[in-house]
């Protein structure tokens, strides 16, 4: 299995120069549960490791389809092997990526999904990937990843003016000739994740509409009215991000995307920053027809990963140390693949 600090450069050397010296010990399978396809192909990969003395691991749900609890492992267990294979859609590579990110482990993707964006194997070539994937046969894609997190400070006050160490300076009044020492209530971190595609600031149903502040690098960018906003990777470009008006990005252009959601404004269009970049939204509402306790707004990582947020939190988005690996064949292409997928040309 993967040690947590696992060398991406000895992965590059096992990978993209086709070395066959890579020697695959243990094999992770994620499977989509409601997938048709996912147990019988999960099978058949538990066979042919056996059939080649590899370990094989599976999540919990997994192994018990297969009558197979012997082979039931967390979900860290399983991210941690020498390679991890998932069967699903891009939204289980999504969680795949989040789960193996910290020991660098490689991703294959058997695409049993709709659009695929993220796959590189069908399920009718599973054996021959396994016998490739056997003689590190594939090349690695490094994925820039992002970390999003939820600041809360205390006694339900907003926080404002997020100093780059975390601290927040108040808004000062006029001096006084008998000053008042200043107390400053603590700010927490409330929650957030790691993610591939993007965070998105989110209102809910009842929500009219959010107030909200963007800042990057600590300087004050816009202040606009919207349904929400959107901070992608470039991987995350071809999803959400899409959908609310921004640009397709090449995987290996290193930024951040910002994107709003139905923006009451005619003039704020998306926007492209440095990937190490800070970013920091800070989020408001009201509403006049409910009461401001029903409404609610949400940050969501990959979709997946959800923060209830208050009125006044803070979501603080920058790159993530992680990054995701994933396998391709060495003939694939992102141009040929976006033209499959997006339909052009057809």
């Amino acid at each position: 299995m993967h040690h947590p600090h696992s060398s991406v450069a000895n992965l590059h050397l096992s990978f993209v120069n086709l070395h066959s010296s890579f020697a695959m010990r243990s094999l992770g399978i994620f499977a989509a549960p409601y997938k048709p396809q996912a147990s019988e192909m999960a099978a058949r990969l538990v066979q042919l490791a056996a059939a080649h003395d590899i370990e094989a691991r599976l999540q919990a749900g997994c192994a018990r389809s297969l009558g197979r609890d012997d082979l039931a492992a967390d979900d860290a267990i399983v991210a941690a092997c020498d390679v991890l294979i998932t069967l699903s859609g891009d939204g289980g590579v999504l969680g795949a990526a989040r789960a193996a990110a910290p020991y660098g482990t490689p991703i294959l993707a058997v695409d049993l999904g709709r659009l695929g964006f993220l796959s590189s194997v069908r399920p009718n070539d599973l054996d021959g990937a396994f016998e490739m994937l056997r003689c590190g046969e594939f090349a690695v894609e490094e994925r820039m990843m992002l970390d999003a997190q939820v600041l809360r400070q205390g006694s339900g006050s907003r926080v404002s003016g997020l100093e780059n160490d975390g601290s927040t300076s108040q808004a000062k009044s006029p001096a006084s000739p008998n000053p008042e020492p200043e107390t400053r209530n603590p700010v927490v971190v409330v929650g957030g994740s790691i993610g591939l595609n993007d965070a998105v600031v989110a209102k809910s149903a009842l929500a009219r509409i959010l107030r909200l502040s963007i800042s990057v690098a600590g300087q004050r960018v816009a202040d606009v009215r919207a349904d929400g906003f959107v901070v992608s990777t470039p991987t995350g470009s071809t999803a959400y991000a899409l959908s609310a008006g921004g640009p397709i990005v090449h995987p290996d252009v290193p930024l951040l995307l910002l994107c709003p959601i139905c923006a009451h404004s005619l003039a704020l269009r998306p926007l492209v920053v440095g990937p190490d970049e800070t970013v920091e939204i800070l989020a408001e509402w009201e509403g006049e027809e409910v009461e401001s306790s029903a409404l609610e707004a949400m940050l969501t990582i990959d979709g997946q990963v959800g923060v209830r947020l208050q009125s006044g939190d803070v979501v603080r988005v920058c790159r993530a140390p992680a990054t995701a690996h994933l396998l391709r064949l060495p003939t694939d292409s992102f141009y040929a693949r976006l033209r499959e997928k997006m339909r052009w040309g057809h």
